[in-house]
């Protein structure tokens, strides 16, 4: 892997509307894209229906189905929502995972504050040019890191996750008495 960079994700955000800020100024890079990403999958872990709301921003549009409102209420295709859901609920920790410092020894704890994650790219990660780029975030859960594909959401020129089932794949377990 090259471009190894460390990402700061700021404190879990109490709202849809805390979220949309926090993703507007951090996902201006496709590594700050994935750590929005992987903020949407923590706040899920803790809060289902906050969750759900941040993780229909975190997504490319492609992968959104109208919700009970119609598009204004936009929610993760019932494909996505429903892997990702039985795979947070067979591994409650699995979110935890890719922040640093959180380990299976010390059962995924998280630190206090903001979290840190390591990204990055490799020569076949694509390019920001072309609106799509290929991420892989690093977990202490697993042996290699994760990928996470990535498109720019134009007009604002966020980058949102397009592809990001092997941030669902499994990871270790938390040790015993952990």
């Amino acid at each position: 892997m090259t471009n190894t960079l460390a990402v700061q994700v700021p404190d879990r955000p109490a709202s849809p509307e805390e979220y949309a800020a926090l993703q507007a100024a951090n996902a201006r890079t496709p590594e700050g894209g994935a750590a929005m990403m992987v903020l949407a999958l923590l706040v899920y872990a803790e809060d289902a229906a906050l969750g759900r709301a941040c993780l229909a921003q975190a997504v490319a549009p492609a992968r959104l189905q109208p919700g009970p409102d119609g598009y204004a209420g936009q929610e993760l295709r019932r494909r996505d929502m429903s892997l990702l859901a039985s795979q947070m609920q067979r591994h409650p920790h699995l979110a935890r995972a890719y922040v640093l410092g959180a380990t299976p020894e010390n059962g995924y704890s998280l630190p206090e504050g903001e979290m840190t994650l390591h990204a990055s790219r490799n020569p076949y990660s694509g390019s920001e040019e072309s609106g799509r780029v290929k991420v892989f975030i690093s977990t202490a859960g697993a042996d290699s890191p994760r990928p996470v594909t990535l498109t720019r959401d134009d007009p604002q020129g966020l980058w949102r996750a397009h592809e990001w089932s092997s941030l669902l794949s499994g990871v270790r377990a938390p040790i015993s008495g952990a």
